[in-house]
Parts: C-alpha cells; structure tokens; sequence
C-alpha cells in the first residue's frame, strides 16, 4: 500500500518556488510515495512521485506513456535537438549515432587525457594557496571534454565557453520549471539570454568543426564519429544543425555534472575526516604514487564508494521531469494524459525508508556487503531510454581525478563560508568553495 496525499492552494506554488528542493525532500522525509499537487490554474496539477517501485514502472516497464514535453521545450533554445531534449524516433536515431563515442574500448584514450588534464590542474596549484574547487573543476572538466571528444585544446577559452554555459545555465531553471509554465509568458528575457550565450558556444564550436573538415584524417574523436556516422536505419548522415546541438549538448552534460560531482565530493569528504583517511589509504595501497589510470579503477573500491555517496546526498540531476502521453494510474490515483510528473532523486536519495540516518556521508552504504535496497532508491544517472548514456566516461573521470588530485593534495573546507545548494538544471554550490590545498 502506497502513502499518497494530496494537496491544493497557492501556497504550494510559493513554497515551492521559495525552496525547491526542501519542497520536495519534505515529502519524502513524511515517507509519501506519491503527492498531487492542485495549483491555482486549470491546468495547475502535477505529481511528485518519490517510492522506487513506481519510479521503476515510469522510466523503465510504461516508459512509452512518458515523453519530457513542456518541460524542456524551452531548453532547446540552447541545446537544440540534442539528446537531452530530442524525442521518439529522433531521439532514439541520434542516440544510436553517439553510442560508440561512449564504448568501453574507448575509455582506454579518453582516461590517459583525464589524468594528463587533471595533472596539469594539480602541479599548477601551490601549498598554502586558497582554490575555489568548483571553479577549478568547471574549468578543469570543460578541457577534458575538449580534449577527449573534440580534440581541441580549450587552456585558452575555457572562461569564455565556461562563462557562456554558465550564462545558459542560469536560465533553464527560469524556462523550465514545472510550475512556471503555468503562470504567464514572464520567460522572454530568460530566452533571449539563453540564445547569446547558445552563440557564444557555437562559435567556438564552429571553429572546432570547420578543422575537423579541413584535415580529417588528423581526428579520431567523438566529433569525427558524428561528423562520418551514417545510421543503418536511415540513408541521412547527420546534419549539421543536429551535430552542433549533438556537441554543444555534449558539452554541457561532459563538464556540468561531473563538476558539480566532484565539488560535493571533495566538500564531504573535508567534513568527514574517518572517510577521507580511508580514502587517501587506498590511494597509497593501490597506487603507491603513480599516476592512475583506468586500470586501477577496479581496486580503487573505497573512492568509487565515496563518489557514490556524493551522487547521493547531492545528485547533479536533482530532478527529472515526465509527461503523461496517456492516462496513468499510479498507486490509487487516476492521472490525466499530458500531467506533469516529478521524480526527485533528491528526495528518494534521502529517504530514510532506504537510507538510515540519510544526511549523514556514509560510503559503507555502497560496500559489495551493504543491506540490499529497491533498485531505484539511487539512480543519479537516470534510467530507460533516457539513461545518461555517458555514465562510464562520467564515473571513470570522476574517480581518476579524484584519486590524482587527493595523492598529493589535502584540501580543508575554509570556516565561516556559506555552504547552500542552488538547484539550477544542475545541483550546483550557490557560492564560492575555497580550500586551503597543502600537501599530503
């Protein structure tokens, strides 16, 4: 039996917009599976859904009754059509082109410039000094995409395409919120913004492909991939307006969300000493100095877990956002075709149905002997058809910088500092993150 609720009134909206992710984890700190909220228009209804079972039947056994819809429209423009935003028969012919950019095969080139980026990053910094950490790895994992997809050296104009994103970032919240669609056409400016910035990126991303054509034999990257894929199903290569959406969308999700990753891992484990001695344990056990590289990950099982942990007290995709195609039953609620649902990993990550004692880090809760738990109590990377079809170039870059930048450096949270989550389409720091890095 499913604990639903509903509830109905303005003040829904305006808590909502005041604290959005408070909004949601409340429900899920009351243990509800599932929560109709009746706004103040006609058309003002949406579901947050937080068990993991019904999460499950909505990404995985119905999702043909769910597209993205309304919800991200408005996102495409910056991104496009790409596969972020694509749906039906374009999304899945697009995915099918990007797929082998993402073998494993290739992960053996692609953690070589991991580590060669992330080396570079560490010698630059000197002890004593004071490093904002999520501007560090912004910029950081914006060059590991360059170099690693696109074969381009981004050390010059990783603040102008990182200022750029950035820019577009703060926008989608204001363009894709569930609840503003309802209340007017208030988004122009957002719009007009986004676009600026969606021209600043392409820019830069117009001179990478225009020397990809010019000496194509000199790239074997994602970006020649695309550039020659020819899908089987269909006689078209891919056009040149999908293939700047493809690479600007990849772009965006290859730096954003492990940026924001490795910030709230570093930030936890500066406030959880037990956790960061282990974890510097392993690396010297496994490592004994040298540089990682991607055969190492399968050793390196306690920083893999810390990571883990992170994703789930502060996953990058907080939400994700489904519209009904048809009429949907869930739990003992009827829900009309083209209704809003919400599935919050922030909320069912702090579940303490499945998590004791949720706020607290705790990467034993990854360990091969942890307690089992419903399969769908942790997905930071989403799941279906919509699967983050990057997880492996994700996961494989965040535990090699961490453990290349850990090895040598210790990094201490600096007191007095304002620590608050802004929930952009990202989970990202609202401020600053300065460390004081000394050496180990």
């Amino acid at each position: 039996m499913y604990k639903t609720e509903r509830v109905a009134g303005f003040r829904q909206f305006v808590a909502f917009r005041r604290d959005r992710l408070d909004y949601l984890a409340e429900a899920a700190r009351r243990g509800l599976d599932v929560r109709e909220v009746k706004l103040f228009t006609a058309k003002g209804h949406l579901y947050q859904i937080n068990h993991p079972q019904l999460i499950e039947d909505i990404l995985i056994t119905n999702d043909w009754n769910f597209v993205k819809g309304k919800a991200l429209a408005s996102s495409k423009v910056v991104l496009g059509e790409g596969l972020i935003t694509s749906e039906g028969e374009l999304h899945r012919r697009q995915r099918r082109l990007v797929q082998p950019a993402f073998h494993s095969q290739r992960l053996v080139g692609y953690a070589e410039s991991m580590t060669r980026c992330a080396l570079d990053r560490r010698d630059s910094w000197r002890a004593g000094h004071v490093v904002d950490i999520h501007e560090e790895m912004m910029r950081l994992t914006l060059i590991i995409v360059g170099e690693t997809l696109f074969s381009a050296d981004l050390r010059g104009q990783s603040d102008e395409v990182g200022g750029a994103l950035k820019r577009a970032l703060a926008m989608f919240l204001r363009l894709n919120s569930p609840l503003a669609q309802f209340v007017g056409p208030f988004r122009r400016r957002a719009m007009r913004i986004a676009a600026d910035a969606r021209k600043d990126i392409v820019r830069v991303l117009h001179r990478i492909i225009e020397e990809h054509r010019a000496q194509p034999e000199r790239y074997n990257d994602m970006l020649s991939m695309l550039m020659e894929a020819q899908d089987p199903n269909s006689p078209q290569h891919m056009s040149d307006e999908l293939l700047l959406d493809e690479s600007l969308t990849l772009f965006l999700a290859g730096h954003e969300t492990v940026a924001n990753a490795l910030t709230w891992t570093m930030y936890l484990l500066s406030q959880n000493p037990d956790a960061e001695e282990k974890l510097v344990a392993e690396l010297q056990s496994v490592l004994n100095g040298r540089t990682p590289a991607l055969d190492d990950l399968p050793r390196l099982t306690y920083t893999t877990q810390c990571l883990k942990e992170a994703l789930r007290i502060y996953p990058p995709v907080w939400v994700i956002v489904r519209d009904t195609v048809t009429a949907y039953r869930v739990a003992d609620m009827d829900i009309p075709a083209h209704t809003l649902l919400l599935l919050s990993t922030f909320a069912t990550h702090r579940d303490a149905r499945w998590w004791p004692d949720p706020l607290r880090y705790n990467p034993d809760r990854f360990a091969s002997d942890a307690p089992p738990r419903p399969r769908f109590a942790f997905y930071p990377f989403g799941a279906g058809t919509r699967h983050c079809i990057g997880e492996s170039f994700a996961t494989t870059e965040s535990v090699l910088l961490l453990a290349t930048i850990l090895q040598r450096w210790k990094l201490s949270f600096l007191p007095h500092q304002k620590v608050e989550l802004w929930p952009q389409i990202t989970l990202r720091p609202k401020h600053p993150m300065r460390f004081r890095v000394e050496p180990r």
